[in-house]
């Protein structure tokens, strides 16, 4: 009896225990400047998980410890840490953080302005973005980078052309194309057919890049797109398709005088997702090919494979009658791209400058395919007066695109040929001839 007696008095006590290992309910209101309700807003006790939000006109009820501290955040004000000291009611006021509010962006004509004064929709991206995902060709690196651009690219290796489409197409006919901008000055962007015109279906002509190739990406301080016509109604009709403005670099990023050394390498490797039949070989008609006059090469309707089998092919030679396996990584190679940058620059109080060399060698998938760019960029700055400041950009792009890949051909493109392939023509029959 006296043993149930004892445990009943002590029941008051372990249930007084877990009510403060739960916490005393805290209550408040989350204000901002005005005085107005924050609804949304983060309550989180410090150091455990438990936490809630306020309400539509900014309350919030969480359990707390006596000795806890609560973490108030919400996007767009500065995060406030309290403690509870024993009280059960708080009231918070938030402060606008305005280190995002006065954010300056770079528009047309190479005014800056705060971005909350626009009353359009721009889109931002700045070295450090830019140098996460390095590329040899930057544009490609952008993709997904900014809503609403669109960003394709071909696989012709840092040469390639890029095609960038902000907010879709404009016209069913024509160029699409928005208006590059490179220091306030507007650059040619068109796209190099090398042979003939990408708008012909045999042409047979090479992709020889577009003015984007020119930019070494390490060069670029800050890249913006203005969407929309009334973004870019100060550079006229032509950038009906919008602007993508880049700014390179003019100065050191630190204080007094550096020097940077970026490189980079990277392999391309063609995939291979054909599924071709290797139980008839080349001809027509269940015949192979043994008569001084084959019938066409794109045809695999002959004989069955069976060992020891011969065929005549378009040089007039025996060759052996057997299926041809991987013919994509039989005629392709693994691609080389190794880009180097050297950067000199200082930054002090009345100004700096930026100078860079940058080297790339790309060697391509295809046989006898090789890229090498030279790229030389001056940038400075000068501030002659409190209200006077002279900027300058100088910047030199050398290119040697030897045997650049073919594009848009239906009968004459190296991919065409290499697909429709009968599956028993050898590939050192090719190479001999």
């Amino acid at each position: 009896m006296k043993q149930i007696l004892c445990l009943l008095l002590l029941l008051p006590g372990l249930w007084q225990g877990v009510a403060l290992a739960q916490g005393d309910r805290v209550t408040g209101r989350i204000t901002g400047p005005n005085n107005e309700g924050i609804p949304g807003a983060n309550v989180l006790v410090r150091g455990t998980s438990q936490g809630a939000t306020s309400d539509a006109n900014g309350n919030f009820s969480v359990n707390a410890g006596r000795d806890a501290s609560l973490v108030i955040s919400y996007i767009g004000y500065i995060s406030q840490t309290i403690a509870v000291n024993n009280r059960s009611v708080i009231n918070v006021e938030l402060v606008v953080d305005s280190q995002n509010l006065n954010e300056v962006i770079v528009t047309a004509l190479g005014i800056k302005r705060e971005a909350k004064t626009l009353g359009y929709a721009t889109a931002t991206v700045n070295s450090e973005q830019i140098s996460v995902n390095r590329t040899p060709n930057f544009v490609s690196g952008l993709q997904g980078k900014m809503a609403g651009v669109n960003i394709t690219t071909m696989g012709t290796g840092p040469a390639g052309t890029a095609k960038i489409r902000i907010r879709g197409q404009s016209s069913f006919s024509g160029q699409n194309n928005p208006l590059i901008v490179v220091n306030g000055v507007p650059i040619d962007n068109s796209n190099f057919a090398l042979g003939g015109d990408f708008g012909t279906r045999a042409s047979n002509a090479s992709d020889g890049g577009d003015g984007l190739s020119s930019i070494n990406p390490d060069d670029i301080e800050e890249m913006t797109v203005l969407k929309g016509a009334t973004a870019a109604a100060l550079y006229g009709s032509r950038a009906k398709d919008g602007v993508v403005m880049i700014t390179t670099k003019s100065k050191g990023s630190g204080k007094g005088f550096g020097v940077t050394y970026n490189t980079n390498f990277t392999t391309d490797t063609p995939l291979d997702f054909t599924d071709f039949q290797y139980e008839y070989g080349q001809g027509e008609g269940g015949k192979r090919p043994t008569t001084t006059r084959p019938t066409s090469g794109v045809w695999s309707f002959g004989e069955k494979f069976q060992p020891g089998m011969t065929q005549i092919l378009f040089d007039n030679q025996t060759w052996p009658y057997e299926p041809v396996f991987n013919r994509v990584r039989q005629f392709y190679r693994v691609g080389t791209n190794f880009t180097n940058t050297v950067t000199v620059a200082n930054n002090g109080p009345n100004g700096g400058f930026s100078l860079s060399f940058g080297n790339t060698d790309n060697k391509g998938i295809m046989e006898n395919n090789t890229f090498n760019r030279k790229v030389i960029n001056l940038g400075f700055s000068q501030n002659i007066t409190n209200k006077l400041t002279a900027t300058g950009n100088i910047n030199y792009s050398k290119e040697n695109n030897i045997n650049p890949p073919q594009l848009n051909t239906q009968d004459l493109s190296v991919s065409t040929v290499i697909f429709t392939l009968a599956n028993s023509m050898p590939f050192d029959a090719l190479r001999q001839n």
